[in-house]
C-alpha cells in the first residue's frame, strides 16, 4: 500500500480564512468563536442544514437554524450552537467543504479541545495538527507546538479525517482544556492563538469578565455534548505524549 504523503500547496499572502468552532470539549470551539464572531462584528451570511433541525433561533425578527455562517472582510466563521453527532459528522463536513470551495477558502481552522485533567491555567498550551505542509510555517511562526502523539476520538475524528481528505488546507488546534466541563480559559487560549494566526487583535476585556457567567450559561450544552461524545466513546482524548 503506498504511504499517504501530506499535501504541498502554495498559500497565498492574504488568504480567505475559515474558522470552525463547534460543541466539543470543553466547548471551546463554541465560546471562541461565539466571542470571535461578536468582537469582529461578522455578518450573517448563511448556514448549514441540518437534519433534522431540533432547534431554531430568532435574530433580530429573522429565523435562523443552529449552525450559522458568519463573514467578516476575508475572515468567515462557522458556528454550531448543536453537538455534531456521528451520523451527521460526514455529511456536515461536507457541507463545510463545498462551501468553501465555493468562496474560495484558502484555509480552514478548525478549533477544539484536548482533556489535561492538571493542566496549568495560567499556561494553557495549544497544539497544531496540519494537512498541508505549507502550514507548519504558520505553527512555527506563532510558537504552536505541534501534536505528535494521541488519541482523537468522537466526531472530531471523523471531521478531520474528512478535511484530510478534502483539497482546503486545515490547520487543527486542540486546547488543553477539562473536557466534562465548560471551559473559558481555554476559550481565551484558543482565541488569543487564532488572533495571531488571522493577525487580527481581538480585546479579550469583555470576555474576562464573562468567565463565570459563561461556565452557568454553557452547561446545557455541554450535558447535550457530553451525551453524543460518550455514545461511542470507548476512550477519552489524551494528551500528546511528545512535544515539539
Amino acid at each position: 500500500m503506498q504511504k499517504s504523503k501530506i499535501k504541498k500547496t502554495d498559500m497565498p499572502k492574504n488568504p480567505n480564512v475559515l474558522l470552525l468552532g463547534l460543541p466539543g470539549p470543553g466547548l471551546i470551539g463554541t465560546m471562541a468563536m461565539t466571542y470571535i464572531i461578536h468582537s469582529l462584528k461578522m455578518d450573517l451570511i448563511g448556514e448549514i442544514e441540518t437534519n433534522p433541525a431540533s432547534i431554531v433561533f430568532i435574530d433580530n425578527g429573522q429565523i435562523v437554524g443552529p449552525v450559522r455562517i458568519y463573514k467578516s472582510g476575508k475572515i468567515f466563521a462557522i458556528l454550531s450552537d448543536i453537538p455534531i453527532d456521528y451520523d451527521n459528522a460526514v455529511d456536515f463536513t461536507d457541507a463545510i467543504v463545498d462551501f468553501s470551495k465555493k468562496n474560495n477558502i484558502d484555509l480552514i481552522i478548525f478549533t477544539s479541545g484536548i482533556h489535561v485533567p492538571d493542566r496549568n491555567i495560567a499556561n494553557l498550551k495549544t497544539y497544531g495538527l496540519v494537512t498541508d505542509e505549507k502550514l507548519e510555517k504558520i505553527l512555527y511562526d506563532n510558537e504552536i507546538p505541534k501534536f505528535l502523539s494521541g488519541v482523537i476520538s468522537g466526531p472530531d475524528a471523523t471531521i478531520l479525517t474528512q478535511l484530510k481528505s478534502s483539497t482546503i488546507p486545515t490547520i487543527a488546534l486542540h486546547t488543553e482544556c477539562n473536557y466534562f466541563f465548560p471551559d473559558p480559559d481555554a476559550a481565551m487560549q484558543t482565541i488569543k492563538i487564532l488572533s495571531h494566526i488571522i493577525k487580527i487583535e481581538i480585546d479579550l476585556t469583555e470576555f474576562k469578565k464573562q468567565i463565570d457567567y459563561l461556565r452557568l450559561q454553557n452547561r446545557q450544552l455541554m450535558e447535550e455534548t457530553l451525551n453524543v461524545l460518550q455514545a461511542q466513546r470507548e476512550q477519552p482524548t489524551t494528551p500528546p505524549q511528545i512535544y515539539k
